[in-house]
């Protein structure tokens, strides 16, 4: 069935010959839109020189721009694959090189994804290098010369952890030398990262350890002390409990000390500590840790004594006499000692061979007539049972 060419709105100018030419190139259009989409009904903007007006062209340009769309989506062309190649763990960021005990340890984090943001899960290596110079002064000659690679660090399986923190040390630095560390992570295909962030150190002699050192125990603390080590420029204090057998990596304190002595304020009563100080020596930028002194070992105990318990009062009963007092107030407080002594005796005798635990004693071994004096004491909960001094002595005539 044939569609029927339905009139056309144009604004034309019938004298213009420019009108005339872009009608019939309109007229064109128009025929082959209807051809293509079967639609008639497209308006044109012809200029007409008389009115000065033009008719709205909006329906024939969103048609062409779709048209152009479509050629455009399918002539695009497809980026081409990313090698195997360039994809690699990501660069390390965090690698640090600290001085411990006349050793030099390495850490890093082990990467958790690929340069293409994907999760890294073939990790099979590290590679170290290193570069050497001379330390002249203050000055390194021969700096910057290309890393060898130093140490091969394989992993199994279990080991290739992502965020994993690694550590590996180092004992063959040599005196007067700048050293430059780099590690470098490789998958399974055995493409290597990029380079880590390079870290240097400028190593020395380490200094010996401070010797002659001395502890003081106290409440909850620890007090050490001693004897300053030639060449140090600092010292760093260690500590572990007695049933470990290493010390940890990083000292008590967060900056070697200049002082000889040393307060450790983060301790329990009674545990065992043991400690090790260590000598440091500045060599330009970096502080290098020399071996550490024998294991000290202190014990923090209370030594203070509770305070000595007021208000006691004797009452005269059927029973005996009854001795009540006034709660102490430190919360260490484990009972009381009741003391008694008969009139001519001189020294005070402990009634009980527990502490009570309640502020109240009934003494029933009385014999009428006889006079008491009564004291109490408080002792507390530590190994040591610190006892505190005795109460204001009261005395009373039994009488009932």
């Amino acid at each position: 069935m044939k569609h029927q060419n339905p009139s056309t709105k144009f604004q034309i100018n019938s004298n213009d010959v420019n009108s005339k030419f872009q009608t019939a190139s309109f007229e064109s259009l128009r025929v082959g839109f209807y051809n293509l989409f079967g639609i008639w009904d497209l308006e044109f903007g012809i200029w007409d020189a008389k009115h000065k007006s033009k008719a709205k062209i909006i329906p024939f340009l969103l048609m062409l721009l779709m048209i152009l769309a479509l050629l455009a989506g399918g002539c695009a062309k497809k980026a081409p694959p990313v090698p195997w190649g360039s994809i690699v763990p990501r660069r390390i960021v965090d690698l640090v090189a600290t001085p411990r005990e006349g050793r030099l340890l390495l850490e890093w984090t082990t990467p958790k994804e690929n340069t293409d943001k994907t999760p890294l899960t073939d990790l099979v290596e590290f590679k170290i290098s290193r570069s050497v110079g001379v330390l002249v002064g203050d000055q390194c000659t021969g700096c910057g010369e290309k890393p060898k690679v130093i140490r091969e660090v394989k992993l199994a399986k279990e080991d290739a952890v992502p965020g994993k923190r690694m550590a590996i040390s180092f004992e063959d630095q040599e005196p007067r030398r700048v050293y430059v560390y780099e590690v470098v992570s490789v998958n399974h295909r055995g493409d290597p990262s990029v380079p880590s962030n390079p870290v240097t150190v400028y190593w020395d002699q380490p200094p010996e350890a401070p010797e002659m050192a001395r502890t003081e125990r106290g409440d909850k603390r620890v007090e050490l002390s001693w004897n300053p080590a030639e060449g140090a420029t600092g010292y760093n204090v260690y500590r572990r409990m007695e049933e470990e057998k290493e010390f940890p990596l990083s000292p008590l304190n967060r900056e070697p000390l200049t002082a000889t002595q040393y307060t450790d304020l983060s301790v329990q009563n009674d545990i065992k500590y043991v400690y090790s100080l260590r000598s440091v020596k500045r060599v330009v930028k970096t502080d290098v840790e020399g071996k550490g002194s024998p294991g000290i070992l202190a014990i923090p105990t209370k030594l203070t004594p509770p305070s000595a318990p007021v208000g006691l009062m004797v009452i005269p009963l059927k029973e005996g006499m009854e001795l009540t007092w006034r709660k102490n107030a430190e919360p260490d407080v484990l009972g009381y000692y009741v003391y008694r002594r008969k009139s001519g005796e001189e020294e005070f005798k402990r009634m009980n061979e527990s502490p009570v635990t309640k502020e109240t004693y009934l003494d029933t071994d009385v014999v009428l007539e006889q006079e008491y004096d009564y004291a109490v004491t408080a002792v507390d909960n530590s190994p040591r049972r610190n006892e505190s001094p005795r109460s204001e002595e009261v005395r009373v005539r039994y009488l009932y």
